[in-house]
């Protein structure tokens, strides 16, 4: 298979089967050279980020028959012929021999000869590529300025960044890096040396979720627990201040829990309590109270879209209120394990305001014992949206 059909075939199974496109890039990626998977990564996660505005423009000449295979080898052969500048020919010939029959063949190639003229919608939730619903409930939730940052921040090209590993490592000990904070670097050639990873050096994670752990006032014997651990990154922050013996990792999917401690061990952090329970019942099987307590909720994940472009595909209306449920079931069941005076740092990768904001609000009414010390929402070109909340039970100072 070549490049172009690879691609066809990880989009394809992206919209259709509701497949997650970062696994199916990983298995098929490894089919191809090197040198050849950077041209499929950029074909398949530009497509998906601006898939309806790249049906728009053929839309006229589209109908109800139309497959979804087709509009897919359609929708890519405009991306190549107006993003990436590629000769008409190219995309002519490249393209007709994706389809499955002559009868697709002529269709495809008699659209691709139109004139064909690159233009903007009159729906700007065409334009963002967005579901009609997901673009109203955000746009009625923000501000139009910070409406316009979520759009960039979705259509932003993603970096990968490195987090370092202070138990093991310095920034010394790396080459060719580019040092962003105290804490993260990215590197200047495009690929790391993966002794940095497989030694345990420093371990990947997105800029803005490597910021959250700076929240809580941390100190170097207090007992934490992670509560939705997976995959570990901000428990590994807090190792830098807490005592891993303190530390607790809670995983509710075995298989995770096992990368969990996979990753722990490569880190050099030996004594780490692991726990396989579902976070909402905890509180029944421990008998010991947290200093600290992490609580990165299932949530419906709007804030990862640069990263997960075809998730807008996946997520449905009706499934916000099923993770709203759980949010709050989470809340409730950590409260009993805090200590007075404990801290509870709640955070999702969503921009769902009902996840966010209104669902501290609900439990702060149902709980006066509790108070907001701050929360944000982190809306920026470096990372994934984040929001946080981070609580207190007992009276702040």
């Amino acid at each position: 298979m070549n490049q172009r059909s690879i691609a066809l075939e990880i989009i394809y199974k992206s919209i259709s089967d509701e497949s997650y496109t970062n696994l199916l890039m990983r298995k098929r990626l490894n089919v191809l050279k090197p040198d050849e998977r950077p041209f499929v990564t950029n074909i398949v996660n530009m497509v998906l980020r601006n898939y309806d505005l790249l049906i728009y423009q053929i839309n006229d000449y589209l109908n109800d028959k139309t497959s979804l295979r087709n509009k897919i080898i359609l929708a890519m052969a405009i991306y190549e012929k107006f993003y990436l500048k590629e000769k008409d020919f190219v995309v002519n010939n490249e393209y007709v021999k994706l389809a499955n029959n002559k009868y697709d063949k002529a269709f495809i190639n008699a659209l691709l000869r139109k004139e064909i003229i690159f233009k903007k919608a009159e729906e700007d939730y065409i334009n963002c590529s967005l579901p009609k619903w997901l673009y109203n409930l955000l746009s009625k939730q923000y501000s139009k300025e910070d409406f316009d940052k979520i759009i960039n921040n979705f259509n932003r090209i993603p970096k990968t960044y490195y987090r370092i590993n202070h138990s093991k490592a310095k920034f010394c000990d790396f080459e060719d890096i580019e040092i962003v904070n105290d804490d993260m670097f990215i590197v200047n050639k495009r690929l790391i040396n993966l002794d940095y990873l497989n030694n345990g050096l420093a371990y990947i994670q997105d800029y803005n979720s490597a910021s959250l752990y700076k929240n809580l006032d941390l100190k170097k014997d207090d007992v934490l627990l992670d509560v939705c651990c997976a995959p570990g990154s901000k428990l590994f922050n807090c190792l830098d201040i807490i005592d891993d013996k303190n530390a607790y990792a809670n995983e509710i999917h075995e298989h995770r829990l096992k990368l969990i401690k996979d990753k722990a061990e490569v880190l050099g952090f030996k004594d780490i309590h692991y726990l396989n329970y579902d976070g909402r019942v905890l509180k029944d099987v421990l008998d010991i109270k947290f200093d600290k307590i992490i609580l990165d909720v299932p949530c419906s994940g709007l804030g990862t879209l640069s990263r997960k472009p075809d998730l807008k595909y996946h997520i449905k209306p009706n499934n916000l209120d099923e993770l709203e449920n759980i949010q709050a079931e989470l809340l409730n069941n950590c409260l009993e394990l805090l200590k007075d005076n404990g801290e509870i740092l709640y955070s999702t990768c969503t921009l769902n305001k009902k996840e966010n904001n209104r669902q501290i609000e609900k439990f702060l009414l149902k709980h006066p014992e509790c108070h907001l010390k701050k929360e944000e929402t982190i809306i920026n070109d470096l990372g994934d949206c984040f929001y946080y909340a981070l609580l207190i039970k007992g009276i702040i100072n």
